[in-house]
Protein backbone atom coordinates (compact mmCIF):
# COMPACT_ATOMS: atom_id res chain seq x y z
CA UNK A 1 0.00 0.00 0.00
CA UNK A 2 2.39 2.62 0.75
CA UNK A 3 4.73 1.65 -2.32
CA UNK A 4 1.69 2.70 -4.48
CA UNK A 5 1.37 6.10 -2.16
CA UNK A 6 5.02 6.59 -2.66
CA UNK A 7 4.90 6.17 -6.77
CA UNK A 8 1.40 7.97 -6.66
CA UNK A 9 3.23 11.34 -5.02
CA UNK A 10 6.37 11.29 -7.05
CA UNK A 11 3.90 11.05 -10.08
CA UNK A 12 1.92 14.45 -9.21
CA UNK A 13 5.08 16.19 -7.91
CA UNK A 14 6.66 15.29 -11.17
CA UNK A 15 3.40 16.65 -13.08
CA UNK A 16 3.75 19.39 -10.67
CA UNK A 17 7.12 20.67 -11.97
CA UNK A 18 5.90 20.55 -15.27
CA UNK A 19 2.81 22.70 -15.28
CA UNK A 20 4.72 25.21 -13.55
CA UNK A 21 6.92 24.95 -16.74
CA UNK A 22 4.70 25.28 -19.12
CA UNK A 23 2.70 27.97 -17.28
CA UNK A 24 6.35 30.13 -17.37
CA UNK A 25 6.00 29.27 -20.92
CA UNK A 26 2.74 30.37 -21.57
CA UNK A 27 3.35 33.57 -19.51
CA UNK A 28 6.90 34.46 -21.94
CA UNK A 29 5.59 33.80 -25.41
CA UNK A 30 5.78 37.36 -26.24
CA UNK A 31 9.16 38.08 -24.47
CA UNK A 32 11.83 38.80 -26.83
CA UNK A 33 14.24 35.85 -27.17
CA UNK A 34 12.98 33.71 -24.35
CA UNK A 35 13.09 29.99 -25.19
CA UNK A 36 11.17 27.19 -23.90
CA UNK A 37 12.96 24.21 -22.07
CA UNK A 38 12.64 20.74 -21.40
CA UNK A 39 12.90 18.30 -18.69
CA UNK A 40 15.40 14.93 -18.56
CA UNK A 41 13.66 13.05 -15.92
CA UNK A 42 15.83 10.82 -13.69
CA UNK A 43 13.92 8.29 -11.58
CA UNK A 44 16.14 6.78 -8.95
CA UNK A 45 15.48 4.97 -5.41
CA UNK A 46 16.15 6.48 -2.14
CA UNK A 47 15.98 4.68 1.24
CA UNK A 48 13.09 5.47 3.57
CA UNK A 49 15.00 6.14 6.90
CA UNK A 50 11.89 5.90 9.63
CA UNK A 51 11.70 4.86 13.35
CA UNK A 52 8.93 2.62 12.35
CA UNK A 53 7.31 0.41 9.25
CA UNK A 54 9.38 -1.84 7.26
CA UNK A 55 13.38 -0.59 7.35
CA UNK A 56 13.51 -2.11 3.14
CA UNK A 57 11.08 0.61 1.85
CA UNK A 58 12.60 2.89 -0.44
CA UNK A 59 11.37 5.85 -1.86
CA UNK A 60 11.10 6.78 -5.84
CA UNK A 61 12.77 10.38 -6.58
CA UNK A 62 12.32 12.49 -9.88
CA UNK A 63 15.52 14.45 -10.17
CA UNK A 64 14.68 16.91 -13.49
CA UNK A 65 17.20 18.94 -15.57
CA UNK A 66 15.65 22.11 -17.19
CA UNK A 67 17.66 22.11 -20.36
CA UNK A 68 17.19 25.07 -22.95
CA UNK A 69 15.36 24.90 -26.12
CA UNK A 70 17.69 26.97 -28.24
CA UNK A 71 15.14 26.33 -31.73
CA UNK A 72 15.25 29.33 -33.17
CA UNK A 73 12.23 31.69 -33.13
CA UNK A 74 10.53 34.28 -35.38
CA UNK A 75 12.64 37.14 -36.01
CA UNK A 76 11.36 40.64 -36.95
CA UNK A 77 12.74 43.68 -38.54
CA UNK A 78 12.83 46.61 -36.48
CA UNK A 79 15.52 48.44 -37.83
CA UNK A 80 16.33 50.12 -34.68
CA UNK A 81 20.48 49.76 -34.31
CA UNK A 82 20.45 48.51 -31.14
CA UNK A 83 18.29 45.41 -31.42
CA UNK A 84 20.20 42.40 -31.70
CA UNK A 85 18.90 38.77 -33.45
CA UNK A 86 21.60 35.78 -32.35
CA UNK A 87 21.77 33.37 -34.69
CA UNK A 88 22.29 29.64 -34.65
CA UNK A 89 22.82 28.88 -31.22
CA UNK A 90 24.87 32.23 -30.18
CA UNK A 91 24.11 33.23 -26.64
CA UNK A 92 24.76 36.66 -24.89
CA UNK A 93 26.41 37.06 -21.42
CA UNK A 94 24.68 39.59 -19.08
CA UNK A 95 26.04 40.02 -15.37
CA UNK A 96 23.46 39.14 -12.97
CA UNK A 97 22.30 41.29 -9.71
CA UNK A 98 24.73 39.38 -7.49
CA UNK A 99 27.53 40.19 -10.59
CA UNK A 100 27.47 36.41 -11.60
CA UNK A 101 27.95 35.94 -15.20
CA UNK A 102 24.90 34.16 -17.01
CA UNK A 103 23.79 33.93 -20.80
CA UNK A 104 20.79 35.27 -22.59
CA UNK A 105 18.84 35.66 -25.93
CA UNK A 106 16.89 38.65 -25.06
CA UNK A 107 18.28 41.15 -27.64
CA UNK A 108 16.24 44.42 -26.90
CA UNK A 109 19.61 46.78 -25.88
CA UNK A 110 19.01 50.15 -24.50
CA UNK A 111 21.45 52.81 -22.98
CA UNK A 112 21.22 53.47 -19.06
CA UNK A 113 21.46 57.01 -18.05
CA UNK A 114 25.25 56.49 -16.83
CA UNK A 115 25.83 54.65 -19.85
CA UNK A 116 25.53 51.73 -19.03
CA UNK A 117 24.75 48.86 -22.06
CA UNK A 118 21.48 46.87 -20.47
CA UNK A 119 18.96 44.35 -21.72
CA UNK A 120 15.35 44.70 -22.25
CA UNK A 121 14.93 43.68 -18.44
CA UNK A 122 17.70 46.25 -17.17
CA UNK A 123 20.78 43.51 -16.98
CA UNK A 124 23.40 44.69 -17.60
CA UNK A 125 25.46 43.31 -20.66
CA UNK A 126 28.73 41.68 -20.17
CA UNK A 127 31.82 42.50 -22.53
CA UNK A 128 34.91 40.20 -22.67
CA UNK A 129 36.38 39.53 -19.12
CA UNK A 130 33.21 40.35 -17.68
CA UNK A 131 32.99 43.72 -17.27
CA UNK A 132 30.37 45.84 -18.21
CA UNK A 133 30.24 48.02 -21.54
CA UNK A 134 29.85 51.68 -20.59
CA UNK A 135 29.10 54.00 -23.61
CA UNK A 136 30.66 57.92 -23.42
CA UNK A 137 28.34 60.45 -23.07
CA UNK A 138 27.42 62.80 -26.60
CA UNK A 139 28.06 59.72 -29.18
CA UNK A 140 26.73 57.80 -31.43
CA UNK A 141 27.41 53.26 -30.84
CA UNK A 142 26.81 50.60 -33.51
CA UNK A 143 27.45 47.24 -33.23
CA UNK A 144 29.02 45.04 -35.79
CA UNK A 145 28.30 41.11 -36.43
CA UNK A 146 30.80 39.72 -34.46
CA UNK A 147 29.82 41.62 -31.33
CA UNK A 148 32.52 44.49 -31.81
CA UNK A 149 30.56 47.98 -29.74
CA UNK A 150 31.56 50.90 -31.50
CA UNK A 151 31.47 54.49 -30.65
CA UNK A 152 31.39 57.76 -33.05
CA UNK A 153 30.52 61.23 -32.60
CA UNK A 154 27.68 63.29 -34.28
CA UNK A 155 29.94 65.71 -35.44
CA UNK A 156 32.34 63.83 -37.07
CA UNK A 157 29.60 61.34 -38.87
CA UNK A 158 31.96 59.93 -41.41
CA UNK A 159 35.01 59.52 -39.20
CA UNK A 160 35.95 55.67 -38.51
CA UNK A 161 34.30 54.51 -35.64
CA UNK A 162 36.24 53.51 -32.13
CA UNK A 163 35.59 49.78 -30.68
CA UNK A 164 34.79 50.47 -27.11
CA UNK A 165 34.07 46.95 -25.98
CA UNK A 166 33.07 43.62 -27.31
CA UNK A 167 29.49 41.71 -26.30
CA UNK A 168 30.30 38.45 -24.58
CA UNK A 169 28.79 36.50 -27.29
CA UNK A 170 29.46 32.30 -27.03
CA UNK A 171 28.40 29.61 -29.39
CA UNK A 172 26.57 27.11 -27.09
CA UNK A 173 26.20 23.86 -29.86
CA UNK A 174 28.39 21.87 -27.87
CA UNK A 175 27.46 22.80 -24.37
CA UNK A 176 24.25 22.03 -22.38
CA UNK A 177 22.45 25.00 -21.11
CA UNK A 178 19.72 25.26 -18.05
CA UNK A 179 17.64 27.33 -17.09
CA UNK A 180 18.64 29.42 -13.38
CA UNK A 181 15.86 30.60 -10.94
CA UNK A 182 15.94 33.99 -12.52
CA UNK A 183 15.37 32.89 -15.72
CA UNK A 184 18.54 33.15 -17.41
CA UNK A 185 21.11 30.30 -18.48
CA UNK A 186 24.29 28.89 -17.35
CA UNK A 187 26.30 25.75 -18.65
CA UNK A 188 24.83 22.82 -16.95
CA UNK A 189 26.74 21.51 -13.57
CA UNK A 190 27.20 25.53 -12.63
CA UNK A 191 24.84 24.75 -10.21
CA UNK A 192 22.75 28.06 -9.76
CA UNK A 193 26.79 30.18 -9.80
CA UNK A 194 26.76 30.83 -13.22
CA UNK A 195 30.11 31.72 -15.06
CA UNK A 196 31.57 31.82 -18.72
CA UNK A 197 31.93 28.47 -20.72
CA UNK A 198 34.60 27.73 -23.60
CA UNK A 199 33.33 28.89 -26.90
CA UNK A 200 31.94 26.12 -29.58
CA UNK A 201 33.31 25.68 -32.94
CA UNK A 202 30.83 27.94 -34.84
CA UNK A 203 31.39 31.34 -35.02
CA UNK A 204 29.33 33.45 -32.60
CA UNK A 205 27.27 36.26 -34.94
CA UNK A 206 24.01 38.52 -34.73
CA UNK A 207 22.21 40.07 -37.14
CA UNK A 208 21.22 43.88 -36.44
CA UNK A 209 18.57 45.34 -36.14
CA UNK A 210 16.52 42.50 -36.02
CA UNK A 211 14.34 41.37 -32.75
CA UNK A 212 13.96 36.84 -31.96
CA UNK A 213 11.14 36.33 -30.78
CA UNK A 214 9.67 33.51 -28.76
CA UNK A 215 9.63 29.92 -29.77
CA UNK A 216 6.91 28.81 -27.75
CA UNK A 217 4.29 27.72 -29.55
CA UNK A 218 0.87 28.99 -27.49
CA UNK A 219 -1.41 26.51 -28.58
CA UNK A 220 1.10 23.44 -28.16
CA UNK A 221 2.03 24.85 -24.30
CA UNK A 222 -1.58 24.75 -23.54
CA UNK A 223 -2.32 21.51 -25.01
CA UNK A 224 0.43 20.06 -23.04
CA UNK A 225 -0.33 21.84 -19.97
CA UNK A 226 -4.17 20.16 -20.25
CA UNK A 227 -2.70 16.87 -20.39
CA UNK A 228 -0.63 17.42 -17.37
CA UNK A 229 -3.62 18.94 -15.32
CA UNK A 230 -5.57 15.87 -15.99
CA UNK A 231 -2.76 13.19 -15.09
CA UNK A 232 -1.93 15.53 -11.37
CA UNK A 233 -5.68 15.06 -11.01
CA UNK A 234 -5.13 10.91 -11.78
CA UNK A 235 -2.62 10.48 -9.37
CA UNK A 236 -4.03 12.64 -6.60
CA UNK A 237 -7.31 10.56 -6.97
CA UNK A 238 -5.37 7.58 -6.37
CA UNK A 239 -3.96 9.15 -3.33
CA UNK A 240 -7.37 9.27 -2.48
CA UNK A 241 -8.57 6.33 -2.99
CA UNK A 242 -5.60 4.32 -1.45
CA UNK A 243 -6.87 6.04 1.84
CA UNK A 244 -10.00 4.72 1.35
CA UNK A 245 -9.10 1.15 1.15
CA UNK A 246 -7.02 1.81 3.65
CA UNK A 247 -9.21 2.81 6.36
CA UNK A 248 -11.87 0.20 4.70
CA UNK A 249 -9.31 -2.80 5.33
CA UNK A 250 -8.32 -1.03 9.29
CA UNK A 251 -12.43 -1.13 9.60
CA UNK A 252 -12.34 -5.14 8.79
CA UNK A 253 -9.56 -5.95 11.06
CA UNK A 254 -11.36 -4.18 14.47
CA UNK A 255 -13.47 -6.90 16.51
CA UNK A 256 -17.21 -6.64 16.94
Amino acid sequence: MDRLLFQSLAAAKTQSTIRAQLTNDLANTSTPGFKKSFDHVLLRSVKVTADYGYQSRYQPVVQHTNEIDLKPGPQMETGRLLDIAMQNKTVLGVITENDQIAFTRRGDLQIAGDGTLLTGDGLEVAGEGGVPIVVLPQTVISIAKDGTVNASTPEEPEGDPVPIGQLMLRDSSEQILVRRVDGLYEAKGSNGNGGDFENGPVPAEIQIGVLEGSNVSPIEAMVRLIDFSRSFEAQVNIIKETKDNDQSGATMMRLS
